[in-house]
């Protein structure tokens, strides 16, 4: 049996957006990253599953209890908010055990599991600071902390890294993965970053407009992309070749040979790379080259070769 199991779960909103026929199972030890772009449900999803909302109909099960109607308190489940939601007010220390405020135990086993959290996280130093002292990645951990104090059985994390630049965020969800697979937590992430979800998910889904459309191993999500959505999320450029769709990636192309031609828009040095936009057939596509290669000036007409092209359905 399914350690997270959701049936055919619908949700209606006003403004006429609705989760529609959501069907997911997720095993024990697993983290499950959910993609998909800005508005396609992936928050409404997870408020629904920690009973923040309830839907209209079907089912939500955690280790074959029936949760659907249950009060949040009630259902185990801990969950780490995009803001992060952090007391401003608070110490570190006082933030993490405001987590264990409905959990009965003795103040000494409360202080003792605060502690044990912060010196597994690496902020034992800091417990003593307030959030507004302390930089963006440790307040996720603060936060993560917080959230797993209580021991939930099932984990939430809705985009925890959006706050946090580029080059930190690929360090602390390279920690937070082995966080959470150490801990054993089963946990689902959300994510509209397709590199951050791939990276975290022992499997992943893709939701588009409330539907999910697919799930699998991050790498054949990826290599495969089912469909045209799926493709453009992942950054496939899409054109027609023989009278089908094809998908390709922007570097999985060869330029100055084969019998393809695009029209240059505009180049750009991207520091490893030089990123070339071009139109095919009135389609913007987007190519990388090496940049040891002279790059093709603004309209200028090059020929490409596709070195793995995927046919889409």
């Amino acid at each position: 049996m399914p350690f997270v199991e959701i049936r055919a779960l619908n949700k209606r909103y006003r403004g006429g957006f609705e989760l529609h026929d959501i069907n997911l199972s997720i095993e024990k030890g697993e983290i499950f990253t959910l993609m998909g772009p800005s508005g396609s449900g992936k928050t409404s999803l997870l408020r629904n599953i920690c009973g923040l909302e309830t839907p209209d109909a079907g089912s939500i099960l955690i280790d074959g209890r029936e949760i659907t109607h249950l009060d949040t308190s009630k259902r185990g489940i801990g969950l780490v908010f995009q803001d992060l939601a952090l007391f401003p007010h608070m110490t570190v220390y006082e933030n993490i055990a405001f987590g264990l405020r409905s959990v009965k135990m003795e103040e000494k086993a409360k202080r003792g599991r605060v502690m044990e959290l912060a010196e597994r996280l690496g902020i034992s130093e800091l417990i003593e600071r307030y959030p507004g002292q302390i930089s963006g990645g440790q307040r996720q951990r603060v936060a993560l902390a917080r959230t797993v104090a209580p021991f939930p059985s099932l984990l939430l994390l809705d985009e925890p890294l959006s706050s946090l630049d580029e080059q930190l965020r690929a360090g602390v969800r390279s920690f937070m993965k082995s966080f959470v697979k150490q801990m054993g937590f089963t946990a689902i992430y959300v994510t509209h970053d397709h590199r951050e979800g791939l990276f975290m998910a022992d499997r992943a889904g893709l939701i588009f407009d409330g539907t999910l459309s697919i799930s699998g191993r991050p790498d054949e999500l990826f290599l495969k992309p089912a469909d045209e959505k799926s493709a453009a999320f992942f950054g496939y450029n899409i054109i027609e070749m023989d009278g089908h769709r094809v998908a390709f990636l922007p570097g999985e192309c060869e330029i100055g040979r084969g019998d393809r031609s695009a029209r240059v828009i505009s180049t750009g040095f991207e520091g490893e790379m030089t990123r070339v936009y071009a139109q095919v057939d009135g389609r913007e596509i987007h190519l990388f080259i090496p940049n040891h290669r002279n790059a093709p000036r603004n309209g200028e007409t090059i020929k490409f070769d596709l070195l793995r092209p995927v046919m889409l359905r």
